[in-house]
């Protein structure tokens, strides 16, 4: 599937605006994969729309504290992650079919098949709820709201340099204890990683050398956030070793071992990179 298009954001915008832009840019990558899952059971189509709905998660975590509007945005944003669960738990019995299937045999291959299949008719049931449209519905009305309901509108300018700021942080304080941390903890990171890579695509146009252009290839947010990717990549390869793991021992079989030193490896050097390259969006030209 091809990468959704960029998202544009210009200096003059208030905060409600921006988000308004991003909900809806995320909304679109959701909605055109709803269609090919339905008729296909397509797992690109399933994997590329939780992509969508944590982008959207993450656009509306970025900008909930500069609104200063807690419960709407938490409601929205926790309807979101419950009803997007059962995908989760589709796009993880993917992974064990796509890496373990071929060379699986007899009972652990049939019920690994089995538990997929009822993943993802779990999965296509909520896509074709009633309480999906409904979402879809109020997330519209929500957006068309929001700048009348929310009590301060800054400017994007600020709010998305002080988001960046926050989950920089993070990142950089967790990160300092992948070698040490225990799974729960580098899941806990791998999140922070992801709204920080997503903030930083969601809000390079304001910092593009072009104002109000998308960042371009080889420019500092674009090397920032391919930094972030690959901390992400890593802890997320983590997080799949441990999951199938759980998976291939409930059908029967017997887990492949794995370097996960490697991985871990791949995480620290990663999150090196991201604490030299520094906040880009701090830099002194800016």
């Amino acid at each position: 599937m091809p990468a959704p298009p960029p998202i544009v954001l210009t200096r003059d915008l208030s905060t409600t605006q921006a988000l308004d832009v991003i909900v809806r840019s995320c909304g679109r990558q959701v909605l055109v994969q709803v269609e090919p899952l339905l008729d296909t059971r397509d797992p690109v189509a399933l994997h590329d729309m939780r992509v969508g709905i944590r982008r959207l998660r993450a656009g509306l975590s970025l900008l909930r504290r500069p609104l200063g509007d807690g419960e709407k945005i938490a409601w929205v944003s926790t309807e979101i992650r419950d009803l997007a669960a059962p995908l989760g738990r589709a796009r993880e019995l993917d992974v064990a079919v796509r890496d373990h299937a071929e060379r699986l045999r007899g009972s652990p291959r049939r019920k690994l098949l089995v538990l997929r299949e009822g993943a993802y008719d779990e999965a296509l049931a909520v896509v074709g709820s009633d309480r999906w449209h409904d979402l879809t519905a109020h997330l519209d009305r929500f957006l068309r709201r929001i700048h009348d309901e929310v009590p301060v509108d800054p400017p994007i300018a600020e709010a998305a340099g002080e988001a960046l700021d926050r989950r920089f942080r993070r990142v950089s304080r967790r990160g300092a204890l992948i070698e040490r941390s225990h799974a729960a903890e580098r899941h806990k990171l791998r999140i922070e990683a992801k709204k920080l890579r997503y903030g930083t695509q969601f809000f390079s146009s304001l910092y593009a050398a072009a104002p109000g252009s998308a960042a371009a290839a080889g420019s500092p947010a674009e090397d920032f956030a391919d930094s972030v990717a690959a901390l992400q990549d890593a802890l997320g390869d983590l997080r799949d070793v441990q999951t199938t793991r759980h998976i291939l021992e409930l059908v029967g079989a017997t887990p492949p071992d794995v370097d996960t030193a490697a991985l871990v490896a791949r995480a620290v050097a990663a999150h090196a990179d991201i604490v030299a390259r520094g906040p880009f969006w701090r830099s002194p030209q800016r």
